[in-house]
């Protein structure tokens, strides 16, 4: 999902937003990327004991921070995966917004994939885009997630290009799912 971002394989820093399972299957892919010390911002540390023994599991060392700190540090990574609920982050955006204000710039320092496709963009993507950086749609990892699907289904890989193709024409005429849908 990261390649359109021009995203080097191996990630020193990066930040997950989100205790969930999501975040969980994201600790997954930065641990294949290299990077076995990402830091996780949660809305409460009391809640995390399945994400730690998820993350022991597959041999990382997250850092577990409150997502009140989220704003002023995640700027600073490399790569910064929201694994929130459309709407989860909004609150994020607005403090990355008035940090900006305050700081003269938020100047994201790497690449948000940000897992919520709806809206597009997010508050937080707005305001990563806003403050320079770059940021990955959540219907980039759909459609990888879609391209696995057809490959378990048929054996065969599934069409990526294709596929994106397909999806920025969508994406670009505000087609939704229920517009594509043949009608008898």
């Amino acid at each position: 999902a990261l390649g359109p971002a021009r995203v080097p394989s191996v990630r020193r820093t990066a930040a997950v937003i989100g205790g969930g399972a999501t975040a969980a299957s994201t600790l997954a892919a930065l641990a294949q990327l290299g990077c076995t010390t990402p830091v996780v911002y949660v809305r409460s540390l009391g809640r995390i004991g399945g994400l730690m023994r998820a993350a022991h599991r597959m041999g990382l060392e997250p850092r577990y921070v409150s997502t009140d700190d989220a704003a002023h540090e995640i700027t600073s990574a490399d790569l910064v995966v929201s694994t929130l609920p459309p709407h989860a982050a909004d609150v994020l955006a607005v403090q990355l917004v008035g940090s900006a204000t305050e700081q003269g710039a938020v100047a994201p320092n790497g690449v948000l994939l940000d897992v919520a496709y709806d809206p597009r963009p997010t508050a937080l993507a707005a305001a990563w885009t806003h403050g320079g950086g770059v940021v990955v749609g959540g219907e980039r990892m759909l459609l990888h997630q879609a391209a696995e699907q057809v490959r378990l289904m048929t054996g065969r890989p599934g069409p990526v290009d294709a596929m994106a193709v397909a999806l920025a024409e969508a994406l670009e005429h505000g087609t939704t799912p229920a517009d594509a849908t043949p009608r008898s």
